[in-house]
């Protein structure tokens, strides 16, 4: 009799289970299929993304540096001059970095980045950079961002959490770039997929919170090029926007990769040595064939007598090109030779002091 208890007593137990697994593994009434996980969202739109934006080949191209560029400093001393920029005929704004730079084993170098979405307190804040945008739009021009992916501040937050998105020396240390001397920054490690997506979605974040045009990469002949092609195919992938991308680079493959500009460090070159050597003018018609290998369908070369880079190295245009005269020349041959024109703020109105590296001292401003 207690045998026969016990048996009732399992097979009512073992009963109970299999009602528990069923109903547990049931899917919920009224789900005929299987759970899909939420789709992450992209950040909200901010403003009405911009139809203007030129196609590359009718790009001109004005270089903002906030440091010099006014008295203040400042995203506001920006928006206060648009009027004067599009009075020279620019329809792209190209903005120096924006983000907060950092402090450990810093020189205040611009390009050393310890936030990727954020906001330069020192220039001010989201609502100035949008201001700066939105101003622009208003005018028919374009706002571009410098994007620096190749390195960051040894202070951003992804060394701490994320060492392995950083190139590493045997020792397991984290090292700058190797062979450039820049110190100040450490060097990333584009094996790392999880940081590729992490450097791709922040900069869509800009795209969509301050409704920028585009980006001018720096060092972009440092990053591989598949990284930039992953990057621009996801970038393009934002049809609400038609963005413009410049490669601060000479590699022909930042083209394949899917960039619209490439830069002209030959031609730059190449006019000092035909001013201060007596080279053959002639000598340029080969960059029109060296630089543009791998161009197609409208994609240009950028050429300037001046950015914020040789202007503190090799010195002002008036230094380099015979003054006045001779750098408004050289300034009409670079602008009207198959090129792009950039032009570096200070430069239209003869700037005659170097703007020196990192931009940040009183003597450097421009006159309002």
């Amino acid at each position: 009799m207690n045998g026969t208890l016990i048996i009732r007593a399992m097979k009512k137990s073992i009963f109970f289970l299999f009602g528990f697994l069923f109903f547990a593994c049931s899917k919920p009434s009224g789900n005929n299929g299987p759970v899909t996980p939420p789709v992450p969202q992209e950040p909200v739109q901010y403003g009405t993304p911009f139809s203007g934006v030129p196609a590359a080949q009718d790009a001109t191209i004005y270089q903002v540096n906030m440091r010099t560029f006014s008295a203040a400093g400042n995203f506001q001393g920006v928006v206060a001059r648009l009027d004067s920029i599009k009075a020279l005929g620019a329809n792209v704004i190209y903005l120096m970095p924006i983000y907060p730079v950092g402090t450990l084993n810093s020189v205040n170098s611009p390009y050393c980045v310890k936030d990727y979405k954020a906001v330069n307190a020192e220039f001010g804040n989201l609502s100035d950079l949008r201001a700066i945008v939105d101003g622009a739009h208003s005018r028919n021009m374009s706002v571009i961002l410098d994007w620096v992916a190749n390195h960051t501040a040894w202070d951003n937050a992804w060394i701490s959490s994320n060492k392995s998105w950083y190139l590493q020396d045997a020792g397991g240390f984290v090292v700058s770039p190797p062979g450039m001397g820049w110190n100040d920054v450490a060097q990333l490690n584009f094996a790392n997929a999880d940081m590729r997506l992490a450097m791709i979605k922040a900069m869509k974040y800009w795209v969509y919170t301050a409704n920028i045009d585009g980006f001018r990469c720096d060092y972009s002949d440092g990053p591989p090029v598949d990284f930039w092609k992953q990057a621009i195919d996801t970038l393009r992938n934002i049809t609400t926007h038609k963005l413009l991308l410049l490669a601060e680079g000479s590699r022909s493959t930042n083209f394949s990769a899917g960039f619209d500009l490439n830069f002209g460090f030959g031609f730059f070159g190449q006019l000092k040595n035909i001013y201060s050597n007596g080279q053959p003018v002639l000598t340029l018609d080969d960059l029109n064939t060296t630089e543009y290998a791998g161009a197609t369908a409208g994609k240009q070369v950028v050429r300037y007598i001046t950015n914020h880079d040789v202007n503190g190295s090799d010195g002002t245009p008036l230094e380099l090109f015979g003054g006045k005269t001779g750098s408004m020349a050289a300034f009409v041959v670079a602008a009207y030779m198959k090129s792009v024109p950039m032009i570096y703020n200070g430069q239209e109105v003869g700037t005659p002091v170097r703007l020196t590296f990192p931009f940040y001292f009183h003597k450097d401003k421009l006159d309002d």
